[in-house]
């Protein structure tokens, strides 16, 4: 059992944060201690793994649905987690890819510009 500062200390989420990822359903709503919201090692782990995933490029809304299911079955839905981090490498190899093409081009512009013009 914790209040909201040690989950924060912990996670190295702001208040804010948490209570953000509680008003969309990212982690559940915790039981109260009187006025004081009280949380588990579980929501820990579940912060832990959502600020983990957004350092990576997952937006909250991205990972909504993960968590939802997670809070649905009590079991974390890899298969689905899998499929997620799969579009977020083929989403970045192809902006990758349009980098370097458009590094191609700059290249060929210079080079064009050296030719017409130096």
């Amino acid at each position: 059992m914790m209040y909201i500062g040690k989950l924060a200390e912990l996670t190295g989420a702001t208040r804010k944060a948490i209570r953000l990822y509680e008003s969309l359903g990212l982690i559940p709503i915790p039981g109260r201690n009187g006025k004081y919201r009280v949380y588990s090692d579980s929501d820990v782990v579940l912060i832990t793994m959502i600020r983990r995933a957004q350092t990576v490029g997952f937006s909250l809304a991205e990972l909504k649905e993960l968590v939802a299911l997670k809070a649905k079955s009590n079991k974390f839905p890899m298969e689905m987690a899998n499929e997620l981090i799969a579009k977020k490498r083929e989403k970045l190899r192809k902006d990758m890819d349009e980098i370097m093409s458009l590094d191609r081009r700059l290249t060929d512009l210079e080079v064009e510009l050296k030719r017409n013009f130096g």
